[in-house]
Formats: structure tokens, sequence, C-alpha cells
């Protein structure tokens, strides 16, 4: 299933420059939707394949993390969602959040790094998040099905701001774009950077699967925001330290190091929490 041209969304040239084996290879382009995380998973219940992905101009009810809202205007960012079939069981699925991250972030350098004269370097913010420069750039938002601990379709749903240059009020103090960290760019071409973004995507699925959390947690040693720094989550304060091979977040405390495997992080410099 492939087909799809909207503005600088071209499911064919999309196809012509994509090098993975299967994510991105059953292709949907459509105009408007209320959210793309929906219409993969029917898209999943009717049969589509692992690696399918649907893609939207724009969309009137896109969903983030925590219930919020994703803005998503029409002609500027992605908005994607994958239809994934990994053979595991629930309890193993957490660090695919987080290897959906590795990809989101490794794509964001390459199209930027090609883009500029310098090197722009990009960061996954536990759980679900990307930065650039400390503004949250990117965000994932994985659903699961199950039935009892077996594993059904799961769904990886992004949104990547690409060439938006405003946000609500409550968003300009922590939102950011590709256009906006590299504006001697131009516009960026979305068909290029889906293309990316769904090669790197792949990458970092496939070596999830085939090899666990481990990998994942290593790889975010050096590419976690805000590590080292003093960091909330819950009523866990402490020294953010890494990830541990479960996807679950460590924070160094007083009476030790803490796992907690949800929750919404936040710094918390300056704290008189201990």
């Amino acid at each position: 299933m492939t087909g799809g041209a909207i503005g600088d969304l071209d499911a064919a040239r999309v196809q012509a420059l994509l090098e993975t084996s299967r994510i991105g290879r059953s292709l949907r382009i459509v105009e408007s939707t209320d959210s793309t995380n929906d219409d993969a998973r029917r898209d999943a219940d009717a049969g589509a394949p692992d690696g399918h992905v649907v893609v939207a101009d724009s969309q009137r009810s896109g969903r983030g993390s925590h219930g919020r809202v994703w803005v998503s205007p029409a002609g500027q960012d992605l908005y994607l969602s994958i239809v994934a079939r990994p053979p595991l069981q629930l309890a193993q699925l957490s660090p695919l959040t987080l290897a959906a991250g590795l990809g989101v972030a490794d794509a964001v350098e390459k199209v930027l790094t090609g883009s500029a004269a310098r090197e722009i370097e990009s960061r996954v913010k536990w759980p679900n998040d990307v930065r650039i420069r400390g503004k949250k750039c990117a965000g994932i938002l994985v659903e699961a099905s199950s039935v009892g601990t077996e594993l059904g379709a799961v769904v990886i749903g992004i949104g990547l701001n690409i060439n938006r240059l405003s946000w609500p009020d409550e968003l300009r103090p922590t939102a950011t774009s590709l256009l906006a960290s590299c504006p001697e760019a131009g516009r960026f071409d979305r068909t290029r950077v889906l293309a990316a973004l769904l090669s790197a995507l792949e990458h970092w699925v496939d070596q999830f699967i085939a090899e666990g959390g481990a990998p994942i947690a290593l790889a975010l040693e050096t590419r976690l925001a805000m590590r080292g720094e003093r960091v909330r989550c819950g009523g866990i304060v402490g020294t953010l330290v890494g990830v541990a091979p479960t996807g679950a977040v460590r924070i160094a405390t007083e009476s030790g190091v803490k796992e907690l495997i949800a929750g919404q992080l936040e710094s918390a410099i300056g704290s008189d929490l201990t």
C-alpha cells in the first residue's frame, strides 16, 4: 500500500530515498486526519504489515504524552505513525519508546549537519521527547494492544517540528524546529526528512528487537538530555544518572539509585526537596 502526494510530501519520492527493508515500504499519506495513531491502529486491525506508515499533512486531534494535544498545522511538519509487530511480550516493550527516540535524534542530526557548516547535536529526553539545544523538537507516543500478556500490533506515533517558526504562547519558551535551529538552511524538504527518519528508526527498532534494552541504555549514555543534572520525577528528586536496560530512568538520591519506569521528568535545579 503506497500512495499520496501533498505539497512536499510525496510517497513515491520517499520510496526512492528509503534505505529500509520494511518501515515505510507500505506508506499512506493523507491531507488531514484526526490522529495518525488512530489511522495506523485501524490499518493494523485491517492487516497492515509490520512497518506500515501513515503520514498526515495536518491533524485535527493529534495526541502527545500525558493527554496533551499535539498542535499539527498543515504544510509545516511531520506527523506520522508506524505499525510495528515486534516478537516481544508486553513487559519487554518499554525501551521501544527510547529506541524510537534515538532514531529521531539520529535523523535530526543527519539532516541538520548536512544543512549547516557545523554539527548540531540532538538529545533524547526520557521517556519520549527529542531536544535540540534544550528545546523540544519532537515527541513520541507508543500505543500497544494486547490480549493478556500477548502483545498485539504496536503503533509508534511521532511528531517532528520541521519548518514551524511560531507556537502557542505556552509552548514558545520550550519548543523548536529544524528550521528554527538552523535558519540558514532555508525551508526543509519534508520528504527527505521523512526518508532519513524512517531509515534511522528501523536501525534502532531492529537493534532493540534483536538485542533488548542494553544497547539502547548504552547509546543513551551520551545522548540523554539532563544527564548529570538535578531532576524530579514524581516524588523522587536527585541526579539523573542514566537509563536502565528495562527503559527505567535512573536517579541517584541520598538513599541510593532509584529506577522509575513511568512518570514525567523535570528539572529540579534549585529545588529544596531531598
